[in-house]
């Protein structure tokens, strides 16, 4: 909900065929936000379609050839700066993580709106788990926002910042500022993802060491060891629920396009340099054949060479050690891996 004399709340979101999800991230975020910019990578699912339905939404082209946040996060940044005159106040937000109904009425929201220039935002992400009644809570604020005074964003290739953070920035913790995430309730796509960014970790070489993909990438998906159970909040969704939203239907896929990444590195780079990943209690035969009946493009005419089942095994029990004793390192340390990312 815009406010004159606030500064302008622009919304940065990569797209990359976010359909399942998208009209409701839209729903929600153009009634929070000024302006959102979509930098979408070649969405083939009416994605751009229905971005086109939101007058407060523009949309840039991200035509990089593979894969690179920093290079995404600048050229939302850039957009947004060449767009939104100043004073503006940057959200880095994916399309499946929705701010709570609740949040723009909040204590936090006002104190975001008044922070001075070169203040970066954190937020509690709270994960849905399963069903959209109960979420898992993990006592982590994101840095997620930015009030804009025109510093460069400093990334990474895979799981960098999203929002410019100087060394010397002052950080204000928006407790009562909840973001919702979905990626959890659609499992099939979650599972597809976590694989597709194992293969993609592989190929770019920003995890080279197979154990600590796997760990990473679990991809029997019980992360409930993670955080903390608990039941969701009506007010998270309700004032949504009472403008028309629907905040709760998942839709479901065959195949997400992941698994078309994934079929593709295998076209490349042959299987035999992903036996080591987390990918093959999946069947991608049957993901190959749906894949040709469908009609795809770049599809792999030949059976795909599988795993074998006893290194399938073996690194599963590896893998089940491996776990368990970063776990024990994790209690005796305190700290926690990142999930869900």
């Amino acid at each position: 909900m815009p406010s004159a004399g606030h500064p302008a709340i622009v919304v940065l979101t990569p797209v990359r065929n976010e359909a399942w999800i998208l009209e409701r991230f839209l729903a929600v975020t153009t009634r929070c936000a000024d302006q959102v910019i979509v930098a979408d990578q070649g969405s083939t699912d009416g994605s751009r379609a229905i971005c086109a339905r939101f007058p407060a939404v523009t949309v840039v082209p991200n035509d990089h050839p593979g894969f690179d946040e920093a290079h995404r996060q600048r050229l939302l940044l850039e957009a947004a700066r060449a767009r939104v005159p100043p004073p503006r106040l940057l959200l880095a937000l994916d399309a499946d993580e929705l701010l709570a109904a609740d949040a723009p009425h909040g204590a936090g929201w006002r104190a975001m709106l008044a922070s001075p220039p070169g203040t970066v935002l954190c937020l509690e992400r709270v994960d849905l788990y399963l069903t959209t009644d109960r979420c898992m809570r993990h006592d982590r604020w994101r840095p997620l926002g930015y009030v804009d005074d025109g510093a460069a964003h400093q990334g990474r290739a895979i799981h960098g910042g999203r929002v410019p953070f100087p060394p010397d920035a002052p950080r204000l913790l928006l407790n009562d500022v909840k973001l919702l995430h979905y990626a959890a309730l659609a499992s099939t796509r979650l599972a597809a993802r976590l694989r597709w960014y194992s293969v993609l970790e592989n190929l770019l070489g920003t995890c080279p060491h197979a154990f600590k993909r796997r760990l990473r990438y679990l991809n029997h998906l019980d992360f409930t060891g993670e955080g903390r159970i608990e039941p969701s909040r009506p007010e998270w969704f309700r004032g949504w629920e009472q403008q028309g939203i629907d905040m709760h239907t998942i839709p479901g896929a065959a195949y997400p396009w992941f698994d078309g990444g994934i079929r593709g590195a295998f076209t490349r780079h042959g299987t035999g340099r992903f036996w080591l990943d987390d990918i093959w209690r999946f069947d991608w035969e049957a993901c190959r054949g749906w894949a040709l009946a469908q009609g795809y493009d770049g599809v792999p005419q030949r059976p795909i060479r599988p795993c074998p089942e006893a290194l399938v095994f073996i690194m599963r029990v590896l893998g089940w050690l491996h776990r368990h004793e970063v776990r024990l390192r994790q209690r005796i340390s305190g700290r926690r891996s990142r999930r869900f990312e």
